[in-house]
């Protein structure tokens, strides 16, 4: 499926599917405080006549600042962008909830501890942060819709099923200077850097919509 005209490197990029996927998404109404991780959007047909299942996966990005200018990114081992810049952050897991249900991870917590694990930021330093949300979560990105590259346990994602992913940015804000701080990448990045806002392009980013929710963040922090 990989090499076919609608995918290219295990991502969607049939113009006419992104807008009937994201569509879908936007429709489910489904807020920034999802109580699953991963949602249903029913099947599409590819050009070449396959029914597809396709899912909704929600993500939480993490914009580490100080008050020097600085923020956190890392270089993405995996598409999409992979080899370019990014927030640290990643999928939602699936958690056993109060009451014994399967539910959505704190979407703080997840960009938490994507944070840790993607930058080997300290524990001691996140807690001491000032945490706050960035806007509302995106459900419009059509530049996201992946191609499953193998069964996702805790969901019902399968091997070769499309799925969107939605996010939320949180902007962690702490009055350490960030290039004084040691980091170490992990997880699902290469490398780790601390970069000076002012001096970022759009070009350096592997995902789209990451340095509008950086410049989102210095407003909010």
């Amino acid at each position: 499926m990989t090499s076919s005209s609608f995918i290219k490197d295990n991502m969607l990029i049939d113009p006419y599917m992104q807008k009937e996927i994201i569509r879908r998404a936007v429709d489910g109404n489904f807020g920034d405080n999802p109580n699953q991780a991963v949602r249903s959007l029913g099947t599409v047909k590819t050009p070449n006549g396959r029914e597809v299942a396709v899912h909704l996966r929600h993500a939480a990005d993490a914009v580490l600042l100080d008050d020097f200018g600085h923020v956190v990114l890392v270089t993405r081992k995996h598409n999409p962008g992979a080899g370019l810049k990014a927030l640290p952050g990643g999928f939602m897991d699936p958690v056993q909830g109060s009451g014994g249900a399967t539910v959505a991870e704190n979407a703080v917590t997840a960009a938490l501890r994507e944070a840790l694990e993607e930058t080997g930021i300290s524990q001691q330093l996140l807690e001491g942060a000032h945490v706050v949300p960035v806007g509302h979560r995106s459900y419009d990105r059509p530049f996201d819709i992946r191609v499953a590259w193998g069964d996702m346990p805790g969901t019902d994602i399968k091997k070769g099923d499309f799925f969107a992913v939605s996010t939320q940015a949180f902007c962690v804000k702490t009055t350490q200077d960030l290039s004084r701080v040691s980091l170490k990448a992990g997880d699902d990045a290469n490398a780790v850097v601390v970069a000076k806002i002012s001096s970022l392009t759009s070009e350096e980013f592997g995902v789209a919509d990451h340095l509008a929710m950086v410049r989102a963040a210095q407003v909010a922090a």
